[in-house]
């Protein structure tokens, strides 16, 4: 008797809201169980995901590559180390940035993957960049000399790494006295760690705070001073 009063049209609307609704209960149960499964066995994000991490709505929601280089802290003639870097999404405007107003800056990228290395590789080529080294390793054991950088550089990687102790001990070790390690994380990434558990892992390693910027919910960057 009441269906009947219901017009065809708020029958489609209501059938499409409970589809919608389905649909982002799925996807939510999908996240859950996916960061479950990484936070029980961490390891890197998958070559073939690369793209995601080039997709505008990154940018729109979480801030750009420029903006993420200014909460570090990135400066002119600053000599780098990206860890992780991927695909290249941030080597790129890092690279310029610290070899603006001829400060002659540079960039070490440390990537384990030989299929980023190689994506990460045609971008730099493609943008005409040329103060960037890259080497293959593991972030948990770096080829790399004591006191070399001004600043590490980690975006989404913590949760890639199985032994997140090692990664912030060999920070604090390529670092030069008052270097700063810069750790930026987005809610999007199925690895997010929140900011108390960056600051116990710098703290433990024999980091100060330097400040921090964004919800920690959702994206921040974190500062720590050698």
């Amino acid at each position: 008797m009441f269906a009947s009063n219901i017009s065809p049209l708020r029958w489609v609307r209501r059938i499409v809201l409970v589809i919608m609704a389905v649909f982002g209960l799925l996807f939510m149960l999908q996240q859950v169980v996916v960061r479950i499964v990484r936070r029980a066995a961490p390891r890197p994000m998958p070559a073939r995901l690369a793209p995601v991490l080039t997709m505008p709505w990154r940018s729109r929601l979480f801030g750009s590559p420029e903006q993420i280089l200014n909460r570090a802290g990135v400066a002119p003639g600053m000599r780098v180390l990206e860890i992780g870097p991927g695909p290249g999404v941030y080597t790129v405007p890092l690279a310029r940035r610290v070899a603006s107003q001829g400060t002659g800056g540079n960039v070490t990228c440390l990537e384990i993957q030989p299929e980023m290395i190689a994506m990460l590789q045609e971008r730099l080529e493609d943008a005409g960049v040329q103060n960037v080294e890259v080497i293959q390793g593991d972030g948990r054991y770096m080829p790399l000399a004591d006191g070399s950088f001004d600043l590490v550089f980690l975006t989404g990687v913590l949760g890639e790494t199985p032994d997140l102790a090692a990664l912030f001990s060999e920070c604090a070790r390529v670092l030069k006295p008052g270097g700063i390690l810069a750790v930026t994380e987005q809610v999007s990434d199925p690895d997010f760690r929140l900011p108390s558990t960056v600051q116990t892992l710098a703290v433990n390693a024999g980091f100060g705070e330097d400040g921090r910027v964004g919800l920690s919910w959702w994206a921040f960057t974190a500062r720590y001073r050698k």
